[in-house]
């Protein structure tokens, strides 16, 4: 199924479709559209559940990885924030020449820590919390509390979940469904064995001060050639919120030089 999009800027321009994260719309990114409108065209992509897709029913991550080969442009730079990023990366997996550039945020090929081989992440028993938190009477509070969590650690904390809040205030929160296949898909996948099918230039960019996906993941992309990682040093979960200029910045020098 097609999935309803945002689309801003000119359609002479080249375009760049964007998926966000957990509980949280595509509007999330319009901090760092406002830099980019008079030079792409930007999709915003709201999963079935989200935003102006709130109406279709909640999907795991090949039901929505279906939904996206219908709905992102063909020959287009593919950005993906937190589960946005693995959305966007099994995308690129499975649909190797569609893309042109893949861009990561806070993202990696898997999401939970895996403490017998020492991979970095976040601990599964956290997320099963916040699986057992959720109701259908208090997702909203739920997703608070995880913008709390994805915040820790920045000297702007309080103001980046603020920013955030602002941003999605006119959007109804998903659905208790919603979130739970969601949730299940940052415990679930694991895409390590298949990023080398990843063919295109990549940019994965991390907060070295993330609690939830640390910077440290960024060591599998070394071994792929056409692969960069930005570290953003004062930053999160969400560093396009917390140093949006630095942010935009290094997207621009990538797409710059690699999406042509």
């Amino acid at each position: 199924m097609k999935l309803q999009t945002e689309v801003i800027g000119s359609d002479n321009h080249k375009t760049i479709a964007m998926i966000h994260g957990w509980g949280i719309c595509s509007k999330v990114f319009y901090p760092i559209v406002e830099s980019l409108k008079s030079k792409y065209r930007i999709v915003l992509i709201d999963m079935p559940g989200y935003g102006i897709n709130n109406c279709i029913p909640a999907n795991r991550c090949d039901g929505i990885v279906n939904s996206l080969e219908e709905t992102i442009p063909e020959n287009c730079a593919l950005l993906g924030w937190s589960l946005g990023g693995i959305l966007a990366q099994k995308f690129c997996i499975t649909n190797s020449k569609h893309i042109k550039a893949l861009v990561t945020v806070s993202c990696s090929p898997r999401f939970t820590s895996e403490p017998e081989t020492g991979w970095p992440g976040t601990d599964a028993k956290l997320l099963k919390k916040f699986s057992s938190l959720i109701s259908q009477n208090n997702c909203q509070a739920v997703i608070d509390k995880f913008l709390s969590l994805q915040a820790m650690g920045s000297e702007r904390m309080r103001d980046d979940i603020r920013i955030i809040k602002q941003l999605i205030s006119e959007v109804p929160a998903p659905s208790y469904y919603e979130l739970q296949a969601g949730l299940k898909t940052l415990m679930d996948e694991d895409l390590r064995n298949n990023i080398s099918r990843i063919s295109c230039p990549s940019l994965h960019m991390y907060g070295l001060k993330d609690r939830l996906c640390p910077a440290s993941t960024k060591s599998i992309w070394s071994t792929k050639e056409n692969s960069h990682t930005i570290v953003f040093e004062q930053s999160s979960h969400a560093p396009f919120i917390t140093q949006t200029s630095d942010f935009n910045e290094q997207l621009q020098l990538f797409l710059d030089k690699y999406y042509n």
